[in-house]
């Protein structure tokens, strides 16, 4: 996949190239060569630009957005947000979402609308359960999901409880971070070791 990605970008880059050399041709004798040339390095600097920003673009992201998970070896980290928690993103049923990593979250906590989207509307669901919250107690259904994946971390068959009140963030709890070989915070850093 790397190598056809660098094969396409090396398509992308020649063709742009020859574009600007065919644009530049009719202005040699009009504006002349030394002109032509400095006018034709502008465009391949702007747009040679464009394509490192669009090629590096998940490393960007990645510093820009703090719960955007990285791997460094075999950790995924996460930067603490500026609130003080960690949020890392993550697919649930293919649906993306965001997680509040939470300790003190016995289980992963789904809202009702992150649970429709990973197709498990309410209607389908048994709010049999109770769970005490900083707000009360609020009704929850026990539900499996096909899939969940937080960065390169996949598991299938993981059971969630889904929320039946409003939840403003999807709770990553301990029954998830118990299932990894390993976590810590260290400077304001969250690390997991699959």
């Amino acid at each position: 996949m790397n190598s056809e990605w660098q094969t396409m970008n090396f398509v992308y880059l020649a063709g742009f190239l020859i574009f600007i050399l065919l644009a530049f041709i009719p202005r040699l004798k009009s504006v002349g060569f030394s002109k032509s040339v400095q006018m034709a390095l502008v465009w391949v600097l702007i747009f040679g630009g464009l394509l490192l920003l669009v090629g590096e673009w998940p490393r960007i992201r990645a510093a820009l957005d703090p719960s955007q998970p990285r791997m460094e070896g075999v950790e995924m980290r996460v930067r603490a947000a500026n609130d003080g928690h960690f949020y890392i993103r993550g697919q649930v049923n293919g649906a993306p979402t965001s997680f509040l990593v939470d300790t003190g979250a016995s289980d992963i906590v789904l809202s009702p609308e992150t649970a429709e989207r990973a197709g498990l509307p309410a209607e389908s669901l048994n709010f049999d359960g109770v769970a005490m919250t900083a707000n009360g107690p609020v009704r929850i259904a026990a539900a499996r999901l096909d899939s969940l994946q937080i960065g390169p971390v996949s598991r299938s068959g993981v059971v969630v409880s889904v929320n039946e009140g409003a939840l403003d963030q999807d709770l990553l709890g301990m029954s998830f971070l118990n299932r990894l070989s390993g976590w810590r915070v260290e400077r304001g850093e969250l690390i997991l070791t699959p």
